[in-house]
């Protein structure tokens, strides 16, 4: 049964019609972080949790920066919202502006 359901697996990852190997963005460490903000080359965290408490209220769960790989960063951002609401907010790390949002 097992065997069965592995092999089904694969044969579906091979005929997939869209890529099959994602394009993983990489993570910044602290330091390279924190190096990027003083240099300006990204927006302090400060500023945007400033903006989004602005927006939507409520404090920030969790958050990573990420290197995009056609270039530039991104913060990846769990936000609880006033309502409750957990929200995923991505912002562009070079100007600040939200990307997408969902939940919420």
């Amino acid at each position: 049964m097992l065997l069965r359901a592995v092999a089904s697996l694969v044969i579906g990852v091979l005929v997939w019609p869209g890529p099959v190997i994602p394009v993983w963005a990489q993570s910044f460490s602290p330091g390279q972080a924190h190096d990027a903000v003083r240099n300006g080359d990204i927006v302090p965290l400060k500023d945007i949790f400033s903006m989004l408490e602005g927006r939507y209220g409520g404090y920030q769960l969790d958050v990573e920066l990420f290197s995009r790989p056609g270039g530039g960063s991104e913060y990846r951002i769990v936000w609880m919202n006033d309502a409750g609401r957990r929200m995923n907010i991505v912002v562009d790390a070079q100007n600040g502006r939200i990307v997408r949002t969902s939940g919420g």
